[in-house]
């Protein structure tokens, strides 16, 4: 039989329940006591029109941030300045990995006693690994437990005490060294594909419009007297003119003499007594900037006629009609008929093309682009915060033609290279989690994965 022993909580020295250390590693387990001390930093008392920078934490090991400025006199309580080089945590989220290594530009920069700083000792200890350590999930789920207080969200701390009596797995230093660069390289990899998919991106969209005859608008020097209106005799203030910015090398037209332009139907009350038919429809979360995403599509019940009048047909345009983000507005996919029988709601125009004159891919890729997306913006409407374009307006969006094999290639070229930009995103992605994954299990895994 075994042994229950019972103490008062208030006996406790901390709340520590089982499963508060991280599990045995086949690497030896060192006491974060051992590894690292506590930088007793003296207080800085600030001037009063001294400009007082105070940094931050983020969550998940992504390091420190300036959160806000202050002068001297509206700083209340103690600060202290952070130590380049040393690890430091936010005490109320290390259960969220809020740990970090101050970099060098952050010298200077306070934060109050919720954030101790500390100095790794660096002939046992590599602080690069340490502080990935303590920004691990495994690392986070032990935080959790070792905190205290009455709320996840506002008062559970991790006291130093508690943080320097855990215990880490400590492989050699070479060995934590090249777990390190391992990870490191694996993320610049990463971070190389994604920069150079951000330029690659841009170049395609720049090369789509200049086909058009877009130019990029230079900053005009004022160089003599302007005239001043009066706010009332404007049409509008914050209106965009397109056609007045832009000199296409194609004639323009608007949609509505080349497309069939609908909006979708309102998505009946809960609790409505509605027959008909239950469709699966796509509202505004469905309609991204050139694709659809179709991981939640909802269903709702509507009559025949309804159902007849908004089944979407293949190569239909879809228009975001409403939008709390100006530069969202009249953002275009196209329904590729992905599953039959599907509707849109009123969030969502349709635009069916009616002329052979006009390619769905080249009207998406317009819409899309900064000077077709224009248009949606200067007409936008808005109410309560939200921005409405509706099927009207929509309908009169001018698009230029281009000879259809003309509209074709430049779809095409444009199309293709955000299409191989979205592949090495997806592949950055990868090599993010494979750095994850293979990093926890080099340290908290069998002491052969970071061996080999």
């Amino acid at each position: 039989m075994s042994i229950v022993q019972i103490a008062p909580f208030k006996a406790l020295a901390s709340w520590s329940p089982p499963g508060s250390q991280i599990a045995a590693s086949e690497w030896p387990m060192a006491q974060m006591s051992e590894l690292a001390t506590e930088i007793k930093a003296v207080a800085h008392t600030p001037a009063d029109d001294e400009i007082v920078r105070f940094a931050g934490v983020r969550w998940y090991g992504n390091g420190t941030f300036v959160r806000e400025e202050r002068t001297g006199d509206q700083v209340i309580g103690k600060c202290y300045p952070m130590v380049p080089g040393a690890l430091i945590y936010n005490r109320l989220f290390g259960w969220k990995s809020a740990f970090a290594l101050v970099p060098a530009e952050m010298a200077g920069v306070m934060v109050s006693n919720e954030f101790p700083q500390f100095r790794v000792n660096e002939e046992v200890a590599d602080s690069s690994f340490i502080n990935l350590v303590c920004g691990s999930d495994a690392f986070a789920k032990v935080m959790l437990g070792r905190s205290t207080g009455t709320t996840a969200v506002s008062r559970n701390r991790l006291r130093v005490q508690d943080f320097l009596d855990l215990v880490v797995p400590l492989p050699p230093l070479e060995t934590q060294q090249r777990i390190v660069a391992d990870r490191n390289a694996r993320i610049t990899e990463a971070e190389e594909l994604i920069s150079k998919g951000i330029e690659r991106r841009e170049n395609a969209w720049i090369a789509f419009e200049e086909a058009l005859g877009v130019l990029a608008t230079e900053p005009v020097e004022v160089t003599q007297t302007v005239s001043i209106a009066r706010f009332a005799s404007l049409s509008r203030w914050d209106a965009e003119a397109p056609d007045a910015e832009m000199t296409l090398v194609y004639p323009m037209e608007p949609l509505d003499a080349l497309a069939d332009i609908r909006l979708g139907c309102q998505v009946p009350k809960k609790g409505a007594d509605v027959t008909g038919v239950t469709r699966p429809y796509l509202r505004a979360a469905n309609v991204q900037r050139g694709r659809l995403d179709l991981s939640d599509v909802k269903n709702m019940t509507v009559s025949q006629a309804q159902t007849e009048a908004l089944e979407l047909k293949e190569s239909d345009l879809l228009f975001l009609e409403g939008s709390g983000s100006l530069q969202e507005i009249g953002r275009c996919a196209i329904w590729d008929g992905q599953f039959e029988q599907c509707i849109h709601q009123n969030s969502v125009v349709r635009g069916r093309i009616t002329s052979d004159r006009l390619v769905a891919t080249f009207a998406m890729a317009w819409f899309n682009s900064d000077p077709g997306s224009a248009y949606f913006r200067a007409q936008a409407t808005t109410t309560s915060g939200l921005f409405h374009i509706g099927a009207g307006k929509t309908a009169k969006a001018p698009v230029p033609l281009p000879p259809v094999e003309v509209q074709e290639e430049l779809a095409q070229a444009l199309w293709s290279e955000i299409a191989a930009v979205e592949a090495d995103k997806a592949l950055a992605g990868a090599l993010l989690a494979q750095a994850a994954t293979e990093f926890d299990a080099a340290v908290f895994g069998k002491a052969q994965a970071a061996a080999s």
